[in-house]
């Protein structure tokens, strides 16, 4: 051997040439970009000398700064659950609506839904068993009971349900025969106990007809309104109703119920659920960790190195927490998965700190502990570097959007990724420092104060790293045979080429449904709901505000026509309090007398709404507009303040659908009035504003942080084609990832579309790695790209696989939420180490760059470590296998 060719180990040539030739003179780019890398790895190298010199000092200050920074989430921290603006664009028009119909009409109205199922309701035996129902429900006794606290109409509790046609006597029910209770269901059309239009369909469920005539109905669906402001006593009563509902009722086959308070109550069983399956999967990391992290002998199993990467991770999600929340941002639902999100990054950075320990060369490893721990940065902590700014700035691009849940969850991601960089960098390789020496001191790994006598020895078993050895001698060799790389590569271009398909036919879509656990009372509730009541679309309104309505009286016929004849809205469901005022001044003159001109209209604004006011107060028609018209008494002159006209949708069968009836409604009513005037507002039209920014949201965040995920990866990673190829492998990971979801039936959503956005964040760890590690190496492209398949093979598989068991039990989540969480970030682990693994070591065999001019490690061959060399001995001890290079001192020895 020529030792002035290579020395200590370390590569005298650089690239693709061999020593014996002359070296090109590097051009103004890659000078630039030999600079940037020498300045990382030589910055990197130092802070890993500084730490590994003052480990105690180091983690002291690292746990006082932390702890400094989770003070702010005890000061300051908040928690918001409000569904109905943290999902809304902050600039939505709808939340200022919303703002206003809430402050006009508030409303404290709960409601108790339930459903009855018999084999036919019209029956008068049926119908007494439903009235039984309702009587032991309104019999109910909490704090209150039910009519103390119900909503009023007429000055009885107002309860919907096709027991109104008996005014809920249950003698009446009794006095009746079959046959007379299906003629009443077909004639009567307005309600005997509130003289509000009554209709069957409304009522009665999985209907059987004799041509237009009802004769039988397998469910009957009651609606009982609660109207009391206490919202606990509310809800006390609410728990009993459910409680009782559960229990079924004689003669009723099948019973399905929902109350108000079921949405937070399921939904939030829902997520303590899957915490808890959450919970068990970090427990299983941590056990992984322990795993590979150390070996199984009483000096190298890394007890304490394992449980100081757990620690790392719960500091980082202390200092997000902490700065987020002294930055004045909220904690919403989403962020509960925000601990095992910076797990699995967080974890990854750990194996890949740990398998460049274990890469360095002999002769490295006889250097004295603080320059093997800056070698060890050397080399890890530009890799790190590449992947956390990459994540930081994906979620940073996220924070840009106008959904304030999206961006509360980015920031404190973005925190919590920062954290973990700072952290690895320091408190782990302080914990790593320590727990070299005490391996080198022959210490127990559970112990620390019990040392091992010096002839203490490993057991044989212990000393292998099968997996490592496993790419050494196969894999690396296997990938890199021709026709292993076609293989390789026509199965990635099949899978592009189906899973383009699928992304292009992602679908948006989104039911309410989906946000209760599937084996839930509320969730079985909505499905019969749907099955036998299918036609209740959403409830909306025409909102006017202090306009001049006397003056409008073609303005509000042109919409009443216009949305009554509207495709999408529900035909004969526009209630107009307009058109029935000026019905009733059309068909009772002698009220109006003298106030009204020839065309039965008012003559004055004050005669229109002195009528309005008789109309709504005394009149059995207009009472049931009371609410829908606010009068506003000032100086004594009364006058109009606000008023609605409602209506109802047809049902839609996509989200799609539901943006274009919206927008729809919304040119409707602004081609008769501007938007000063009046406005259309639905709840649900937050929900549906939310989809129809969702996806212009989701392709924006996308391109924007894959933009900067390859600027990152070019400045730190210093390289123009290998940026290039990491990032066809970022891309064509989500690609895939979203074909798939097409094949598995999932949608584009606010679930699937926030997964998205933290999966662009994860996928480019895998590649960036790989891709970094290959410019560290000089050879031969096939040389270089087993070294690396050597060193980064097992941190990248590692931190892959540890990502995995952490969401692995959500598989068995009954919520769509946490499902479809598994389900994406499933694919994300497969695709991003295929791509990562597999398909850029081939890329890299074939049209990979030259290695940087700072790089200085070749690979060393693959025979097994020389066990009886001294300085093997001592890898050995501190359980390493140094597979990627041989040591030089060994190749010395050989020569001689």
């Amino acid at each position: 051997m020529n030792g002035k060719a290579e020395m200590n180990g370390h590569a005298a040539t650089n690239g693709q040439l061999p020593a014996s030739k002359e070296e090109k003179k590097p051009n103004i780019l890659q000078r630039v970009a030999n600079k940037i890398i020498w300045f990382f790895e030589t910055g990197f190298e130092k802070i890993g000398v500084l730490v590994s010199t003052h480990p105690w000092k180091t983690i002291l200050i690292s746990t006082i700064i932390t702890g400094l920074f989770c003070i702010g989430a005890g000061v300051n921290f908040t928690e918001t659950n409000d569904n109905s603006v943290i999902w809304v664009p902050s600039d939505s028009d709808f939340l200022v609506h919303k703002k206003y119909v809430e402050s006009t009409y508030p409303s404290t109205t709960r409601f108790f839904y339930l459903i009855l199922v018999a084999d036919n309701v019209l029956t008068t035996a049926t119908m007494e068993k439903v009235y039984d129902a309702y009587d032991a429900i309104v019999g109910l006794d909490s704090t209150s009971n039910y009519t103390s606290i119900c909503l009023k109409s007429g000055g009885k509790c107002l309860v919907s349900s096709v027991l109104e046609l008996y005014s809920y006597d249950k003698a009446t029910i009794s006095g009746k025969t079959d046959a007379q209770i299906q003629s009443d269901v077909n004639t009567v059309t307005t309600s005997p106990m509130y003289s509000s239009p009554w209709d069957a369909t409304k009522s009665l469920g999985e209907r059987t007809y004799s041509g237009s005539t009802i004769t039988g109905a397998r469910a009957a669906i009651l609606t009982f309104y609660i109207g009391t402001e206490d919202k606990t006593v509310a809800e006390a009563w609410e728990q009993k109703a459910l409680d009782r509902a559960k229990q079924g009722f004689a003669g009723i086959s099948q019973t399905y119920y929902i109350s108000t308070r079921s949405r937070s109550d399921e939904a939030g069983n829902a997520i303590r659920g899957d915490v808890s399956l959450l919970s068990a999967g970090y427990i299983l990391v941590i056990v992984y960790l322990f795993l590979v992290f150390g070996r199984l002998n009483c000096v190298e199993q890394r007890v304490g190195l394992s449980l100081a990467g757990v620690i790392v991770i719960g500091m980082s999600i202390g200092f997000s927490f902490g700065l987020s929340s002294a930055a004045g941002w909220e904690y919403g639902p989403l962020h509960s998965i925000l601990p095992f999100l910076l797990l699995g990054i967080g974890v990854d950075d750990m194996f890949v700190i740990v398998g460049s320990y274990q890469s360095l060369s002999h002769h490295e490893l006889d250097l004295p502990l603080t320059q093997r721990m800056g070698k060890l940065l050397r080399h890890a902590g530009v890799s790190i570097l590449v992947t956390s700014v990459t994540d930081i700035l994906a979620f940073g691009i996220g924070a840009s959007t106008t959904l304030p849940a999206l961006k509360s969850f980015c920031v404190f991601s973005c925190l919590g990724i920062l954290g973990l960089f700072s952290l690895a960098l320091t408190f782990f390789v302080a914990c790593f420092t320590l727990d070299i020496m005490r391996t080198e001191q022959g210490r127990n790994a559970c112990i620390c104060c019990y040392k091992h006598k010096p002839e203490y020895k490993p057991n044989n078993c212990s000393q292998r790293n099968n997996f490592n050895i496993f790419l050494r001698k196969y894999y690396s060799k296997m990938i890199l045979k021709l026709p292993v790389k076609i293989v390789v590569v026509v199965i990635t271009l099949a899978l592009l080429g189906l899973n383009i398909w699928g992304f292009y036919s992602l679908k948006q879509d989104y039911n309410e449904n989906w946000f209760y656990p599937s084996d839930s009372y509320a969730y079985e509730y909505n499905e019969m709901k749907e099955k036998y009541f299918p036609g209740g679309g959403a409830r909306g309104a025409v909102y006017c505000k202090n306009i001049d309505y006397f003056t409008s009286k073609t303005r509000f016929e042109s919409l009443y026509t216009e949305l009554s004849a509207n495709q999408y809205i529900a035909s004969g469901t526009v209630d107009s309090w307009f058109k029935s005022y000026t019905d009733w001044l059309a068909q009772s003159p002698a009220a109006a007398a003298g106030k009204t001109t020839a065309a039965n209209y008012p003559t004055t604004e004050a005669n229109f709404v002195d009528l309005l006011n008789t109309f709504i107060t005394t009149e059995t028609t207009g009472k049931r507009h009371a609410r829908e018209v606010k009068f506003l008494n000032s100086s004594g002159t009364l006058d109009i303040d606000a008023s609605y006209i409602s209506f109802q949708h047809n049902v839609f069968q996509t989200a799609s659908d539901e943006i274009v009836a919206m927008d729809a409604i919304v040119d409707l009513v602004k081609g008769i009035f501007s938007e000063s005037e009046c406005f259309p507002y639905s709840r649900l039209y937050l929900q549906w504003q939310t989809n129809k920014v969702i996806k212009s949201e989701l392709f924006r965040n996308l391109g924007l942080a894959a933009a900067c995920v390859f600027i990152v990866t070019l400045i730190l990673i210093a390289n123009l084609w290998t940026s290039l190829l990491v990032f066809s492998c970022v891309i064509m990971t989500l690609v895939d990832v979203a074909g798939i979801m097409h094949l598995w039936g999932l949608s584009i959503n606010i679930v699937s579309c926030i997964n998205l956005v933290i999966a662009i964040g994860l996928a480019v760890d895998y590649s960036a790695h790989i891709g970094h590690c290959f410019m560290t190496f000089v050879g031969d492209r096939h040389e270089r790209v087993r070294a690396t398949l050597v060193e980064m093979g097992n941190p990248v598989f590692s931190g892959g696989f540890s990502t995995f068991l952490a969401f692995i039990l959500l598989a068995a989540s009954k919520s769509y939420v946490f499902t479809t969480f598994f389900q994406i970030f499933f694919l994300v682990v497969i695709f991003g180490l295929f791509h990562g693994l597999v398909y850029l070591p081939v890329l890299l065999s074939w049209i990979g760059p030259s290695a940087y001019t700072t790089a200085d490690r070749r690979y060393k061959g693959d025979d097994e470590d020389n066990q009886g060399n001294d300085s093997n001995k001592n890898a050995a001890l501190q359980g390493h296998d140094n597979l990627a290079m041989k040591s030089t001192i060994q190749k010395d020895n050989e020569d001689k």
